[in-house]
């Protein structure tokens, strides 16, 4: 970004060096006073952005590397990703849909040359934390606008990186909505430079991780049309919402074979569309009191906190509101719940409110009093909520080289790499590379499986299984049901260490009418 280059002002000169306001006036700075005021403050930007890729970049690989990181979603995206780099088509069989038929997330294809190179889920995970990591350099050049003060810059910076949502966001497997986040912020960016080629492009990208990104994106135009660029601003509107109708339409019902939004209709409360409208109608306090429960209040509290409830204070909050009322009407869990990546739109549209939000400070000296306390709230709130070890609610510390770990991998080395796999969901994920891998129990009993209308029978598939790897000792309900019957499908114990087992299909199986 050439914010990089050259302080953002409401003017620009031509001289060489960099330039700042003065009194109402531009100056060029010494070189003395350019290293103090513009190049200290970028190299500390860049150390921030690599101490958070570092420490976030270890500890979801160290997850991984150690069984933690399970099918869904790890897996899904590693072997839709893999397929798509051998030029198949990515049917995820983890999940028993095709890729793009759950979510249109074809911001994924930006990834499969990286496949072509490297073959692993770490590429997966190292780009999630670098697009977090990058979303730092919109956040400071945004706040180097509001502030005046490269310096003070920095405090915006480190709230983000701090936020508590950010970091979940981070290690909850590896979701694309994370892209979202520096995507956004890099839009957000753009409109105020006035760049519209580069906020198309941002938007484009943006539109390409997930179907309901136009949620955001239509007032995200509308706000782009009032203040900035009437043209630029419906092209933003009219480009989202054609996006929303095709995939939501069209694309993905052709995918997966069911209705428009039927795979996730389930989250809708008063049973579904009509219901809720009804509802929101006749008794609107229902859909209120869906919205604000205990939990819900909670997220909002988690969400703002960490941002010194600035974001209350800008109007380019309602550019987030529609995601923030769907999130709010959920029965969903995980949409409510700052582990989870539903907040990506969230963190970066409240961060930009935020920072819009200092600028209204009549005072320079109050902005940045209110730069240094935003920074100060979000390291309490990263003590308070965060996953970091020094939190109060810290993410587990899984050991790669323990004794578990170990036997996985020697169990997985019996493996051969074209077979049909089944297995416990959190090693799927080091089985993915390969055109069928199951989440056990499917497809012996169907579980999370295609639109879910098998739920609890026997798939077709099960009888192509070759190989199953599991922790019997750990399973429960239809998992531990079906562990016993295997035998007489053929499959006997070849490796058993640490609890881990592996089994292997000898015989011909007594279901399903045939053999392997």
């Amino acid at each position: 970004m050439r914010g990089l280059v050259r302080p953002i002002g409401s003017a620009w000169t031509r001289r060489a060096g960099v330039e700042t306001r003065d009194h109402g006036g531009l100056r060029p700075y010494s070189s003395d006073e350019q290293w103090r005021t513009e190049t200290v403050p970028r190299i500390l930007l860049l150390l921030a952005m690599l101490a958070y890729a570092l420490y976030f970049g270890r500890f979801s690989i160290g997850k991984f590397e150690a069984f933690f990181s399970p099918g869904f979603d790890l897996g899904i995206f590693d072997q839709g990703v893999w397929l798509l780099s051998r030029f198949r088509e990515p049917f995820v069989t983890i999940m028993g849909l095709n890729l793009f038929a759950d979510h249109a997330t074809y911001i994924l294809f930006l990834l499969v040359p990286f496949y072509w190179i490297w073959p692993s889920a770490h590429v997966l995970l190292v780009a999630q934390t670098l697009a977090l990591a990058v979303a730092a350099i919109p956040v400071f050049l945004l706040a180097r606008k509001a502030l005046r003060s490269s310096w003070f810059a920095l405090f915006p910076v480190v709230g983000y990186l701090l936020m508590p949502a950010v970091g979940w966001l981070n290690l909850e497997n590896f979701h694309p909505d994370s892209f979202e986040v520096p995507l956004l912020l890099g839009a957000v960016y753009f409109v105020c430079v006035r760049r519209w080629r580069p906020f198309l492009a941002m938007v484009v990208l943006l539109l390409a991780v997930k179907e309901d990104v136009p949620l955001l994106v239509v007032p995200l135009g509308l706000w782009v049309a009032l203040k900035y660029d009437r043209r630029i601003g419906l092209v933003t509107v009219y480009l989202a919402a054609l996006w929303f109708f095709v995939t939501v339409f069209f694309v993905q019902p052709g995918l997966s074979g069911v209705g428009p939004a039927k795979l996730d209709a389930f989250r809708i409360p008063f049973g579904g569309l009509k219901g809720l409208a009804a509802t929101a109608w006749e008794e609107p306090w229902q859909v209120a009191a869906q919205m604000l429960s205990a939990d819900k209040v909670k997220y909002l509290i988690q969400l703002f906190a960490p941002l010194l409830l600035l974001p209350l204070l800008s109007e380019f909050t309602l550019v987030a509101v529609p995601v923030l009322v769907m999130n709010l009407l959920s029965t969903f869990l995980y949409q409510y719940n700052i582990r989870y990546h539903y907040t990506s739109l969230l963190v970066a549209g409240l961060m930009a409110a935020a920072i819009f939000a200092l600028e209204k400070a009549p005072r320079l000296s109050g902005r940045r009093i209110l730069a240094v306390g935003l920074c100060v709230a979000a390291i309490w709130s990263a003590g308070l909520w965060g996953p970091f070890q020094w939190s109060q609610v810290p993410e587990g510390v899984p050991d790669p080289q323990g004794p578990e770990a170990a036997a996985l991998r020697e169990a997985i080395a019996l493996i051969p790499e074209d077979a049909v796999v089944c297995a416990r969901s959190r090693f799927t994920t080091h089985l993915t590379h390969r055109e069928e891998i199951y989440d056990y129990p499917t497809p012996f009993w169907a579980a999370y499986w295609g639109d879910n209308s098998m739920r609890g029978k026997r798939l077709p598939e099960a009888d192509r299984v070759e190989y199953v790897l599991e922790r019997p000792d750990r399973m429960q309900g239809p998992a531990a049901e079906i562990w016993p019957t295997l035998a007489d499908e053929g499959f006997v114990p070849i490796y058993s260490k640490e609890g881990v087992v592996l089994l292997k299909r000898v015989g011909p199986t007594t279901q399903g009418g045939g053999s392997p």
